[in-house]
C-alpha cells in the first residue's frame, strides 16, 4: 500500500443494504488498493414494514452495517431518517448529514444512488449528495459517481438508468460482496426475485461482461474533476487503483 497515493472514498446510502447492491465490489476493490473507505447510511429503520419493533430492526440494521462495513475495511455512520419517508423530512438535513460527512472524512470520491430510480428516498438521497458535494473552492470531492441498485433502479418511471462508468471486479472483490449480501440476508429476497443475491451477482456478470471482464460494477458520473498540476490534463484513474 502507497500512503502517498491513497485517496478517501465515502459511499452515502439510503438505506443499510444500499451500498452493497450498488457498490460492495468497488468499494472491496478500494480497500484491497489501500484507500480509506468511508459508508454513510441515512436510514437503518424499518417504519414502512408494519409488525417489525422498531428498536429491534434499527439495531439488527445497524449491527448489519458495522459488520458489511468490517469487510471493506470502512468507517462507517450511521444517519436517524426513518425509511420511505425522507420527504417528511426537511431537505436541508438530509444534505447537511451529508455535508458533515464530507467536512469529516475529506473523501476524493463519493458514491451514491441515481436519481434514475424508484425509490424516492434514492432520489432524495441523490439530491442530497449533489448538493452537498458542489465544487466550491475548498470542496475536497473531484467524482462523484452514482450506482444502480436492484429492485429499485431498474423500475424507475422517470428515465433509465445510463452508466458511463465501468469499475472491473476480481474474483476477490465480488466474493466480498457476495460475504456482504449474506451480512444482509434479511433485506434480499428469493430467486427469482431481482434483489435476490442470484440476481444481483448476475447484474455484476452482466455489467463486467459488457466492459469484456468477468465482472463489474456500473455506475453514472454526476462529477469528475480532472486536476492538472502541472497544466497537463492526466487521463483519470479508475476507482479502487493507487
Amino acid at each position: 500500500m502507497n500512503t502517498a497515493t491513497a485517496r478517501t472514498v465515502l459511499a452515502v446510502a439510503a438505506h443499510a443494504d444500499d451500498e452493497t447492491l450498488g457498490a460492495g465490489g468497488t468499494l472491496a476493490e478500494h480497500a484491497a488498493a489501500g484507500d480509506r473507505v468511508r459508508i454513510l447510511v441515512l436510514s437503518a429503520s424499518s417504519t414502512s414494514r408494519p409488525g417489525h419493533d422498531p428498536d429491534q430492526a434499527f439495531a439488527h440494521r445497524s449491527a448489519c452495517v458495522h459488520r458489511a462495513a468490517t469487510l471493506y475495511n470502512a468507517q462507517a455512520e450511521i444517519a436517524v431518517f426513518d425509511d420511505n419517508a425522507f420527504d417528511t423530512v426537511p431537505r436541508l438535513k438530509i444534505t447537511q448529514a451529508v455535508e458533515n460527512a464530507v467536512r469529516t472524512w475529506q473523501p476524493d470520491i463519493v458514491y451514491t444512488h441515481s436519481s434514475a430510480d424508484l425509490s424516492l428516498d434514492h432520489r432524495i438521497t441523490a439530491e442530497a449528495v449533489a448538493a452537498a458535494t458542489r465544487p466550491q473552492p475548498g470542496c475536497p470531492v473531484t467524482t462523484v459517481l452514482a450506482w444502480e441498485v436492484r429492485s429499485a433502479t431498474e423500475w424507475a418511471p422517470q428515465r433509465p438508468f445510463h452508466p458511463t462508468w465501468f469499475q472491473p471486479i476480481t474474483p476477490h472483490a465480488l466474493a466480498v460482496k457476495e460475504k456482504a449480501l449474506e451480512v444482509y440476508a434479511t433485506e434480499m429476497r428469493p430467486w427469482p426475485h431481482t434483489r435476490s443475491p442470484e440476481a444481483v451477482l448476475a447484474a455484476a456478470r452482466l455489467r463486467g461482461a459488457q466492459i469484456g471482464h468477468d465482472a463489474a460494477e456500473a455506475f453514472e458520473v454526476l462529477r469528475h474533476t480532472v486536476l492538472t498540476p502541472a497544466g497537463t490534463t492526466p487521463a483519470p484513474a479508475p476507482p479502487g487503483r493507487a
